[in-house]
């Protein structure tokens, strides 16, 4: 999954605008948070489709249920079965 550092301004955080969304027809100011990664889906479904972080919502997505860290890049290695979790194939869980 290609992960690139945004240094445009004018692109704006996917989390944030899904949190905070639009007061009337202008978005809230905190869901203008200037993104600071570009992450590029590489899964068969997705494949193309860009999502854009700020930091602590990267942070955030990138942290397990069980308070665990598990990186974008390892994330997408499971969705495409590259890698085992415990010990088994990803098919057999």
């Amino acid at each position: 999954m290609p992960i690139r550092a945004n240094h445009d301004t004018k692109i704006w955080c996917d989390i944030c605008k899904m949190r905070y969304g639009k007061v009337g027809a202008e978005w809230h100011t905190r869901a203008m948070t200037p993104a600071r990664w570009i992450v590029i889906s590489e899964t068969k479904e997705r494949r193309g489709r860009t999502k854009a972080y700020c930091q602590p919502c990267a942070n955030e997505c990138q942290i397990d249920g069980q308070g665990k860290v598990w990186t974008f890049r390892e994330q997408l290695d499971y969705a495409l079965g590259r890698e085992q979790l415990d010990g088994m194939e990803p098919e057999r869980l």
